[in-house]
């Protein structure tokens, strides 16, 4: 991001945070993350305005790149200590699945990565018994092969589609002076199940340590009820949401696992890697989920 500050007519101005697209993002692509937060800045969701004045959005630089411009928002980040934060963090991603209904209707939104948890987990679960001896790669294959069994189970289950957020976590939340939360960085949108999202969300304030890298010994549980809460104040969840999400949780969890020992080289001392191997198995245990009932 870029902050940028505008003259209005020269009598007054305004602070702006520029936005530049991803190498990984299609130019096809931007442009439909910008359609979407246009629509669900225009319809009051919880994203950051755009600015009232041109220029539209996307610009292209005189780099040739594409950006996006914001107005910029006084906010702090969210503190994952507070039930309070979290709950508003729930309420804002329910908010954005409601008002992002219909969202890409008439947007071209094709990705050039997928996108579902799922189809990652099944490729990062096993990478995790690399630190682990045999008996480690042994429980690995018995979970990837009892989840996966449960998720396609589930998949015959009505999920109702939306547009999702893609990394709803605290580093992508914004509370507000005005305590409101709002969703930034939209530059994994995409269609599937709400579930996706909000799984997400609650494996990163309940399984992944803040503002480190590795995981808890246990789930966050007060964490994941504020999440899980503020979610349901504004949106719901059905029958087949509630019996789905726990594999999602898991998928999420395995994708969180090669966030943060793979990505970008090794995060973890390659000797503290079994141990976090066994907090990931560990926390994966159908009896440690935090699972929610309807």
């Amino acid at each position: 991001m870029t902050w940028l500050v505008r003259s209005n007519s020269g009598l007054t101005s305004e602070l702006l945070v520029v936005k530049r697209k991803r190498d990984y993002l299609s130019e096809s692509e931007f442009l439909a993350h910008c359609a979407v937060h246009r629509r669900l800045a225009a319809a009051g969701g919880p994203v950051p305005a755009l600015p009232e004045s041109p220029p539209e959005n996307p610009v292209r630089g005189p780099d040739g790149a594409l950006y996006e411009i914001w107005t910029w928002v006084p906010g702090r980040a969210v503190d994952v200590g507070s039930p309070n934060d979290l709950r508003g963090m729930g309420a804002a991603l329910a908010e954005f699945h409601l008002l992002a209904d219909g969202a890409l209707d008439g947007v071209d939104l094709d990705p050039k990565e997928p996108h579902d948890r799922f189809a990652k987990a099944r490729f990062h679960f096993p990478l995790l018994a690399e630190g682990l001896g045999a008996r480690g790669a042994g429980q690995h294959r018995e979970l990837v092969a009892r989840w996966t069994a449960a998720h396609r189970a589930s998949e015959g289950s009505a999920l109702p589609p939306a547009v999702l957020h893609g990394d709803p976590c605290p580093e992508n939340v914004l509370v507000t002076d005005s305590g409101r939360a709002v969703l930034l960085d939209l530059d994994d949108v995409h269609p599937g199940p709400a579930v996706s999202d909000l799984a997400w969300s609650l494996t990163r304030v309940g399984a992944v340590v803040p503002a480190g890298d590795g995981f808890r010994d246990d789930w966050d549980a007060p964490a994941v009820t504020a999440v899980l809460d503020g979610y349901r104040s504004r949106r719901p969840l059905s029958d087949a949401e509630y019996e789905a999400l726990p594999h999602w949780i898991v998928a999420s969890l395995c994708c969180a696992a090669s966030d943060q020992l793979y990505d970008y080289g090794w995060k973890i001392p390659t000797d503290a890697l079994p141990a976090e191997c066994e907090r990931v198995l560990a926390l994966a245990e159908p009896g440690r989920l935090p699972v929610p009932t309807s």
